[in-house]
């Protein structure tokens, strides 16, 4: 019963995974308030640090593993879908890569931000979200791939990366930044806006409105300057020019 309703639960949150993340962000901003954390200065940038680095940790593990070997079990009219099994590049090293980026950028992401409260709630929430995912996935798979999928599975681990298969996964590869960058710019221009404007949104609440606005020129001409970037990409890839044009990947 209970691995019936996980898989429910996955199901129904694979369909908004992609707009989740900012939401539930959002409504942080919106309703928590950051700390010094243990009343230290210099505690709290060691988790401010710390946590930019996390999340920094995790985009890098999903552009690897798009970059090696491009999903095919990115979902199909918002529900979970495979049409092969993919076991090379980083899926060879460990089953789930894409969602243990994710949720380092979403536990990162969240101690940058510095709200205790969002530790409790939001730490946690990501982490049941992600496992309901894996798990509804991983039935679609079973019943899809059967005995093959089974063999994956006792080859390589869900979580936590088998270091002894990296060599054999990734031999004969080669990385592809285009591929990489096509498939995952909003991602990265999501996650570089939000280290951005975080800190500005914080200096408001810990030390008023006089200080988030001389935090706030700098970080408003970066984000201005990437937002036009970001801008320019979509029109590239719209028209299909440079590193957008389609090569099968």
């Amino acid at each position: 019963m209970a691995r019936s309703w996980n898989i429910a639960v996955g199901n129904f949150f694979f369909q908004y995974r992609n707009f989740l993340f900012p939401i539930i962000f959002l409504l942080v901003a919106l309703t928590m308030r950051p700390k010094i954390m243990l009343g230290s200065v210099v505690v709290d940038r060691i988790v401010i640090l710390f946590g930019a680095a996390v999340a920094l940790v995790g985009q890098t593990v999903r552009l690897v593993t798009i970059g090696f070997e491009y999903i095919h079990r990115g979902g199909k009219n918002r529900q979970v879908y495979a049409n092969r099994l993919v076991s090379g590049g980083m899926y060879g090293v460990i089953r789930n890569p894409m969602y243990v980026g994710n949720a380092l950028i979403s536990i990162g992401m969240t101690l940058y931000v510095g709200a205790p409260l969002a530790y409790v709630l939001v730490i946690p929430f990501f982490l049941f979200v992600y496992q309901a995912i894996v798990c509804a996935e991983e039935n679609y798979l079973r019943s899809k791939f059967g005995s093959e999928y089974d063999k994956y599975c006792a080859e390589v681990n869900r979580f936590v990366p088998s270091m002894g298969a990296i060599s054999r996964s990734f031999s004969g590869m080669r990385f592809d930044w285009k591929r990489s960058v096509r498939r995952d710019m909003g991602t990265v221009v999501g996650l570089t806006m939000g280290l951005i404007l975080v800190p500005v949104w914080r200096t408001y609440f810990l030390e008023g409105w006089a200080a988030a606005q001389t935090v706030g020129v700098k970080a408003l001409a970066l984000a201005t300057a990437g937002g036009l970037l970001y801008a320019l990409l979509l029109y590239f890839k719209k028209r299909k020019l440079f590193i957008f044009r389609s090569t099968g990947g």
